[in-house]
């Protein structure tokens, strides 16, 4: 005969009456799940007994069913501790749970945070410090099948567990006077059910015991996977003010602002400057899930320090923490691509100067490396600079040297004690380098005005300039004191027009007329005072003093006593003679020395006069086009060409008036001429 547990099969017929139910709505407290129980022992029924029966045996006469306590739990008259000390491994508590809810037994007023602190180091209540003996539970006792039958499955979706709970009742017996008896849930139960279904963490003890406490059917979450906590990568700590690039407008006196400038835009570092700090990477917290395992943080991201140490820096060791310093005095910057940080004496930058990235520079440092586009109508105020793109904008240089790696277009480069160098075509464009060299290999429709100019190929352009080189002239008007053309052509009608600056010799022939009369002033009295001396000396006494007084200075002749007193009695006679002439033997050796430096001043200025005359020449190679060559005279009250504005110095250059004078007109052959002053 096929024996048949009858709580059983009770328990899921109210099961499939509830479920039923609960489908079509909502579900009455107790409406069907009052089952007729036909032939069912009232013993049988899932009572949950008042005090269970212990299932805790010694080794020695362990009956079946019952379970041995391990080394590591004491038995106490308040209920089962665990010694944490005597725990070998972290699985010796695990491997007991396991083979308590494994031998169908369940903890009796469990302790669920000390259970889950002995389990995985965590507890539910993280105020409890389990001490050196942790209370677990009140007793270990039998899991009855009929009320094992109680707890339905549990569904579990990723991080949390629901369990679907509702009213259980039993049918009242003979001897019951209420028609129905629920059937109340345990929680220790539930936590045994719950371990053998997977779930072994983050149950919800609050919400379980509510659970229990529902009148209809209700499906609620009970339990929560522990998420990690994520730890926080490695980074960098500013350390030093203004690392950053302040694009605000630069601020003025007066509350004014300039639109056109930022705020900071190359920050200046000193040496020994902390400029970052490493904050360290801090490891994250693991979490745990529903059915204990290990749900591990990822590690956070940490990087080298040292990697970012370029030219300029070092890293420190100090106080615990790593820095990285600056080694030098300088210009800081940071690589985009490799974040890498380098201080060197020269600011460089590969983002060009436009009013988006910059707007208008103004820079202190010695030299600037500009490896973008420096746009139209921007400004960039420097000393040395070196541009690897085209340069659309100015350029104005205090001094050092301007090098344009590529075009110069439509802009203008100046530099006020120092040389600009194009290496590639300058179109359009405006160069002034009064007190230095500009070196262009090609220049089309320029302005050039410097001590020195050096041209590859000019084609209508204006130059002035004290020296001046040029391989090809095409259609341009030149004017310089000293010119050297390879070829000069003419172009769509428009000749080549070369004005040799004379000297002005006014000033030299001024000072001249000056040193020249100081000079023959001097000399005339020089003149005059050599005659008085000459008149002093032929005095009959003073020649006699003069004439005995060198005998005696030479031994020659010796003086007695009455001649002493002789010699005396004269030397009182002739003394005032003898100041006179002392005093103009003083004056006339002054006048002579100031003679003498004036020839010398005169010799000076006619050298130099002459200097200036020599350099003034001219040579082409050869004349290939119409080319006009004309000497042109500065008059000291006109301003010099350079000075000229723009528009003024185009129409002066080739200009024909009373101040030139034509020296060659011609479309062929060589030319040279060579400056030869009048005589002074």
């Amino acid at each position: 005969m096929l024996a048949i547990d009858e709580a059983l099969v009770v328990h899921h017929l109210r099961r499939m009456a509830c479920g039923q139910a609960a489908a079509g709505g909502t579900v009455r407290a107790g409406a069907g799940a009052r089952i007729a129980a036909q032939r069912i022992d009232r013993e049988l029924t899932a009572r949950m007994p008042q005090h269970p029966e212990s299932a805790i045996g010694n080794l020695a006469d362990l009956e079946a069913g019952q379970i041995a306590l391990s080394r590591f739990i004491a038995q106490r008259a308040d209920g089962l501790y665990v010694q944490p000390k005597r725990l070998e491994s972290a699985a010796d508590f695990a491997d007991f749970v396991n083979r308590v809810f494994d031998t169908g037994l369940y903890f009796r007023g469990l302790d669920y945070a000390h259970f889950a602190w002995l389990l995985y180091g965590t507890a539910s209540d993280p105020d409890r410090e389990p001490a050196a003996e942790v209370l677990l539970a009140a007793d270990i006792t039998f899991f009855r099948p009929e009320r094992r039958a109680l707890y339905s499955a549990m569904l579990i979706d990723g991080d949390e567990a629901a369990y679907l709970f509702e009213p259980l009742y039993r049918d009242a017996g003979a001897g019951d006077t209420a028609a129905e008896t629920r059937i109340r849930l345990d929680i220790d139960e539930f936590i045994a059910s719950a371990w053998t279904q997977g779930v072994r963490f983050g149950i919800d003890i609050a919400a379980t015991r509510a659970g229990f406490e529902v009148d209809k059917a209700e499906r609620r979450v009970i339990a929560h996977s522990l998420p990690f906590v994520p730890g926080k990568d490695a980074e960098v700590c500013e350390l030093a003010p203004g690392l950053h690039r302040n694009n605000a407008p630069r601020r003025l006196l007066g509350d004014r602002v300039d639109l056109r400038q930022f705020e900071t835009r190359y920050p200046q570092v000193t040496a020994g400057l902390r400029l970052v700090r490493k904050n360290p990477r801090t490891a994250g917290v693991d979490g745990r899930r529903l059915d204990g395992e290990v749900l591990p943080a990822p590690m956070p991201k940490d990087f080298d320090l040292a990697s970012l140490a370029g030219p300029g820096t070092r890293i420190s060791h100090d106080d615990g923490a790593e820095y990285l310093l600056a080694t030098v005095c300088g210009f800081l910057s940071i690589d985009r691509q490799s974040n890498q940080f380098s201080v060197t004496d020269k600011i460089v930058s590969h983002e060009g100067v436009s009013v988006r990235t910059t707007g208008d520079l103004l820079l202190t440092g010695e030299e600037y490396e500009q490896h973008g586009e420096i746009q139209e109508k921007r400004v960039v105020q420097c000393r040395s600079i070196t541009a690897y793109a085209d340069v659309y904008g100015s350029i104005i240089s205090s001094g050092g040297v301007v090098r344009l790696k590529r075009n110069l277009v439509g802009g203008s480069a100046s530099n006020e004690d120092g040389d600009i160098t194009v290496e590639g075509m300058a179109s359009g464009a405006t160069l002034t380098a009064l007190a230095g060299c500009i070196n262009v290999k090609r220049a089309d429709n320029c302005v050039l005005a410097a001590r020195q100019v050096v041209v590859g190929q000019a084609t209508n352009c204006h130059i002035v300039a004290e020296e001046l080189t040029i391989e090809v002239a095409d259609a341009s008007a030149l004017a310089a004191r000293t010119a050297r053309l390879g070829a000069a052509r003419a172009r769509r009608e428009l000749d080549t027009v070369l004005l040799m600056l004379l000297p002005d010799l006014s000033s030299f022939d001024a000072t001249l007329a000056t040193l020249r009369g100081k000079r023959a002033a001097t000399e005339k009295a020089i003149t005059a005072h050599r005659a008085r001396m000459d008149v002093l000396r032929s005095d009959k006494e003073v020649a006699n003093y003069l004439a005995l007084a060198q005998r005696l200075r030479n031994h020659e002749a010796t003086l007695t006593a009455e001649q002493q007193v002789g010699w005396r009695r004269l030397s009182a006679l002739v003394a005032p003679t003898l100041r006179s002439l002392s005093q103009l033997s003083d004056l006339l050796k002054e006048l002579t020395t100031e003679s003498d430096a004036c020839g010398k001043q005169i010799a000076a200025v006619l050298a130099a006069r002459e200097e200036a005359c020599s350099k003034v020449n001219c040579t082409i190679a050869r004349v290939e086009g119409e080319t006009r060559v004309s000497a042109l005279l500065s008059r000291p009250a006109e301003l010099p060409l350079n000075a000229l504005p723009v528009k003024e110095l185009k129409a002066r250059m080739r200009r024909t008036d009373a101040a030139t004078r034509l020296l060659f007109a011609g479309h062929a052959g060589p030319f040279s001429w060579s400056y030869r002053s009048r005589p002074t």
